[in-house]
């Protein structure tokens, strides 16, 4: 009964090929050779839909980070959310120059809405922390095209809140739930990224997927 926009955006940067060519974890194109990314996200559940744009810089097999703005509509809250949130990692590879990538990766988004639900007053905000690890690997479809699955699994807290018009807290809601994420990125000439994914959330009060698909370009280059 409640959007998970922000849980959803906990993966929004990062990358691509082997140790010396940056990370892989989250599917998209890798840092090594472009440090700056800009992306753009949609998903979908039953009961909301996302839509979010985001900035990410990274440092080749090293730290990689992003800030992310979006909006969520869900139809039970009858209304809109505004959110932002930022999402940091380090990347670790495993076995041979081609294999596995490992990172951990750590997420706090804040949502702000809906505003005066269904008229009656009452504002809406919510607050997630997420943690967890991401694993991927790479394969050269042409020399121009990679594919990058990866899989992903954290653990999150999330606390709903409401207030009333005079600022007065109505009730809080935490929740405690593990997030599996697996998806497949597509890159094109190392800097352009298409990657569809599904998310879902591990709780004993929702279990339904969310259908993400990401859009990225790659930019500037290493001194």
């Amino acid at each position: 009964m409640r959007s998970r926009s922000l849980v959803v955006s906990v993966a929004l940067m990062a990358i691509l090929s082997a140790p010396a060519r940056g990370q892989t974890c989250l599917g998209l194109a890798s840092f090594s050779d472009h440090p700056v990314q800009v992306s753009g996200k949609g998903s979908l559940t039953t009961e909301s839909t996302s839509f979010g744009a985001g900035v990410g810089y990274g440092l080749p097999a090293s730290v990689f980070g992003s800030v992310a703005f979006g909006t969520t509509s869900n139809d039970n809250f009858g209304g809109s959310s505004r959110e932002v949130g930022v999402t940091v990692g380090y990347q670790i590879p495993l076995g041979r120059a081609d294999g596995f990538q490992l990172c951990p990766v750590a997420s706090l988004g804040l949502g702000f809405g809906p505003k005066n639900t269904f008229s009656s007053g009452v504002d809406r905000s919510r607050k997630t922390v997420s943690a967890g690890l991401a694993l991927a690997t790479t394969f050269a479809a042409n020399p121009r095209l990679r594919i990058v699955p990866s899989v992903g699994l954290s653990y999150a807290y999330q606390q709903d809140k409401a207030e009333n018009n005079a600022g007065t807290s109505l009730f809080q809601i935490a929740d405690h739930f593990a997030l599996a994420q697996v998806g497949v990125g597509l890159v094109l000439d190392s800097n352009i990224s298409v990657r569809p994914a599904v998310d879902i959330q591990l709780s004993l009060n929702i279990n339904e997927p969310s259908v993400a698909l990401t859009v990225s370009y790659s930019f500037g280059r290493r001194r």
